[in-house]
Formats: structure tokens, C-alpha cells, sequence
């Protein structure tokens, strides 16, 4: 379905709540049910589990034509994504599963997210991380779907907010959330990021990552990082800066610490991906260039013996 195209942040913000009680459920239900992992052709970091495309088709159903999301991308094209972005009316990007590989395994550091991106930069958004609670005194475990305790997380009109969950679904009303206050000396390091950059563990900057984008978004947001980086495709991206946004973080882009881009669609390649990049996400620019000072561009092995 479609909404209309003046419809308010909190009218947008109040369907992607609606969108997340359906989906983190689901995603649980089948996740306690058992799953199938299969992989995305050669690459095997992407995964992908007959919950993904569940979640995929929900997005689709709530909302509709307005949709931008991992599983159906490549059959959108980036000037078609350009093109929606770019509008006044509301358009939503969406990851079904971010973390499918956690998901899968019976970790914690996955979700369903989703944005509502207008006038080319994301505004609002929603995480769920329905068992980012999960109790570590003991060997993981999969816990009935109706019993996971975990978090939400959404940010609109420049307000961080958050919420306990229980089965997917918040057990109290959405609360502010605070920048956190306190330093630890971690930033994020994703998978991808650590394909192409090192970090210099001398400069005091040492890596945490626990599956995924929303994973990240969640560390730093709870104050379990004190920055992280995005090197990323556009579905990983626009669910969770508006959360950096209203937390106060900024985006700078490394090693020369510029501005993002005023169109959200600009820091993305013909196939929606920026790994060509690396942006910095932290409080300050000091904060910024000394993480910089960390981080250096990762040698290209040979392919010859």
C-alpha cells in the first residue's frame, strides 16, 4: 500500500512501528521453526534464508510502490532509485533481515529495518533487534519466539527514541534516547570495511562488530562504541542514519574528513554500493580525523604466486 505523499513524519514513523511489530515476529517464528541458509551466487558473505524473503514481501505489502529493499533492487536500477529518492512524497528503503548470517546462527546482531527518505536524504526510520538482549552467562541459545526479550530503536523530527521488546513487539511506549557519555575506545568494524582498510591498534582504536549494520547502529546508539563506519550498500545506510542524526553523530568521509553529499543517492555506485568508500560516523570532526589517523587502505594481494 501507498500512503499519501503529504502524510507527516510521525504518519510515516507510526507505519514503520506498524511494519516492525509485523516483521520482527515473524522473523522470530521462523527462525525457532528451523532455517535453510543459502547464499547470493558466488559470494558467500551474502546470505539469505526463506525469512528474508518473508520479511521482503511484507515490506512490499506495507508499502507498495514507495519501496526500495535489498531483495528486489537489482530489478529497480539505480537511476529508477535515483528518481524515487529524489521526491518531496515519502519513499521507504527497507533490509527484510540485516545480519542474515547471526540470524541464521542464533547470535544477536541482526534485525529488520527499514526509512522514510524525501527530498533525497533518509528523515525517519525504525530498528528492531528482537533479541539483542540476549542473556550471555551461558552457550547460546535460541529462545520460543514469544519469550525474546531485544530492542527498538527509530529516530524522527531529530529525536533518538527507544523501547524493550518482548516477541518482537515493545512492552513499553518509545522513550528518548541520549547520546551516550561515556568513551570505550571501540569503533565498528564490518566485514566489508575490514576487506579494505587495517585499523592501527597503537592508535587506540580497537574493532567490535557483531554482524551487521543494525548491529553497529545498536552498539553505538547503547554506548558499546564510541564511533563506527559505513561501507556499505544503500539499504544498510539509510535505515540507520537518521539514528546517528538525532544521537548527534556525524558522517565524514575518509581520509579527508569531507561532507557527504546533499543527495543520500550519491554515495552509492550503479549497483546502490559505496564499498569503493569509507565514511567515518562520529561526534566531532577531532574525533573524526583521530580515527582517520587509524585507518589506512588494506594492500591488493597479487593473484600471481
Amino acid at each position: 500500500m501507498s500512503g499519501p505523499p503529504d502524510a507527516s513524519a510521525q504518519d510515516v514513523l507510526a507505519r514503520m512501528l506498524a511494519f516492525a511489530e509485523e516483521a520482527a515476529p515473524l522473523a522470530l517464528r521462523m527462525r525457532a521453526a528451523g532455517l535453510q541458509m543459502t547464499n547470493k551466487g558466488p559470494d558467500l558473505s551474502q546470505a539469505l534464508t526463506e525469512a528474508d524473503l518473508a520479511v521482503s514481501r511484507l515490506l512490499h505489502a506495507r508499502f507498495g510502490p514507495d519501496l526500495i529493499e535489498e531483495e528486489t533492487a537489482d530489478d529497480l536500477g539505480h537511476g529508477a532509485a535515483a528518481a524515487m529518492l529524489a521526491r518531496d512524497a515519502w519513499t521507504f528503503v527497507g533490509d527484510p533481515i540485516d545480519g542474515t548470517r547471526p540470524f541464521a546462527g542464533g547470535l544477536s546482531g541482526w534485525g529488520v529495518m527499514v526509512a522514510a527518505c524525501r527530498a533525497g536524504w533518509p528523515r525517519a526510520c525504525v530498528l528492531s533487534l528482537p533479541v539483542w538482549n540476549e542473556d550471555r552467562a551461558g552457550p547460546a541459545c535460541i529462545e520460543p519466539a514469544e519469550a525474546a526479550r531485544g530492542l527498538l530503536l527509530a529516530a524522527c523530527d531529530g529525536r533518538a527514541l527507544w523501547a524493550p521488546t518482548r516477541g518482537g513487539r515493545p512492552t513499553e511506549a518509545l522513550r528518548v534516547l541520549e547520546r551516550p557519555a561515556r568513551r570505550t575506545g571501540h569503533v565498528g568494524w564490518l566485514a566489508v570495511a575490514a576487506q579494505r582498510f587495517t585499523l592501527d591498534y597503537g592508535r587506540g582504536w580497537f574493532p567490535w562488530s557483531e554482524g551487521g549494520s543494525i548491529s553497529d547502529a545498536a552498539l553505538l546508539a547503547t554506548g558499546r562504541l564510541d564511533a563506527t563506519v559505513v561501507n556499505s550498500m544503500l539499504w544498510d545506510l539509510a535505515p540507520i542514519l537518521p539514528l546517528f542524526e538525532a544521537l548527534g553523530f556525524g558522517l565524514f568521509h575518509w581520509p579527508d574528513l569531507a561532507a557527504p553529499p546533499a543527495a543520500l543517492i550519491d554515495l552509492f555506485d550503479a549497483d546502490l554500493s559505496g564499498h569503493d568508500d569509507l565514511w567515518l560516523v562520529c561526534r566531532d570532526r577531532a574525533q573524526a580525523a583521530d580515527l582517520a589517523g587509524a585507518i589506512r587502505r588494506a594492500e591488493t594481494r597479487s593473484s600471481h604466486p
